[in-house]
């Protein structure tokens, strides 16, 4: 299912480099509550930036593998028209496949979480409110529902878990969310986390633009 929010009419597509930019998950915590801020008016709950940042964690491994300020692998072109081309892995008819494909390319970490904010409120708005509330499985069951992604629901919470610190057994619920706790850098190298990544890298599938046809 192709899905994500496109860029204007207007703005013409310019393909830009592919280049890695990596971040530290202190530095995108610190853009996605600047831009939730910027979107929402209001201070967000730490909670909400958490869970967030987990799954910007999951897409990028820890930060370490982000191109071009991209938050959530998100394909086509930003909206001011720049788009890079790499390569990914997806599911095709129940197979792994590696493809070259193009993610929308930002000039900042500022502007890419702007975007993913942008993205996940207007687009997964279930899974936003979830996000809102600190819920960790309820915002893996809402991005699964709307087809964010193609593992199997349980291995993405666990990998969102990981990414969070959390311990993987810890019950969470949208009326009761767990606290989650700031993941120790060393952790994004750890046999649980990679075991997670690999497997969810292997099944996943990335937010694309409407206009793109399959």
């Amino acid at each position: 299912m192709r899905i994500g929010s496109g860029p204007s009419a207007q703005v013409a597509v310019r393909e830009v480099e592919a280049r890695r930019t990596p971040a530290s998950m202190a530095d995108v915590k610190a853009a996605l509550t600047r831009a939730l801020e910027s979107q929402t008016g209001g201070r967000p709950n730490s909670r909400t930036v958490d869970v967030l940042a987990a799954q910007v964690s999951l897409e990028t491994a820890h930060g370490g593998s982000m191109y071009n300020f991209n938050f959530g692998g998100i394909k086509g072109s930003s909206p001011n028209g720049e788009s890079a081309n790499y390569m990914t892995r997806e599911v095709e008819n129940g197979r792994s496949v590696t493809l070259q494909q193009g993610f929308r390319a930002y000039r900042s970490l500022d502007d890419g979480a702007r975007d993913y904010i942008s993205v996940i409120r207007t687009r997964f708005p279930q899974a936003y409110q979830q996000a809102l509330a600190g819920n960790v499985d309820g915002f893996a069951h809402a991005l699964k529902q709307s087809h964010y992604y193609t593992a199997a629901e349980d291995q993405y919470a666990a990998g969102l878990r990981a990414a969070a610190g959390m311990p993987s057994g810890a019950p969470t619920s949208a009326g009761s969310p767990a606290a989650i706790q700031a993941l120790p850098e060393g952790l994004a190298t750890s046999a649980e986390l990679s075991r997670v990544l690999d497997a969810i890298a292997s099944t996943s599938v990335r937010i694309a633009d409407p206009e793109s046809v399959d």
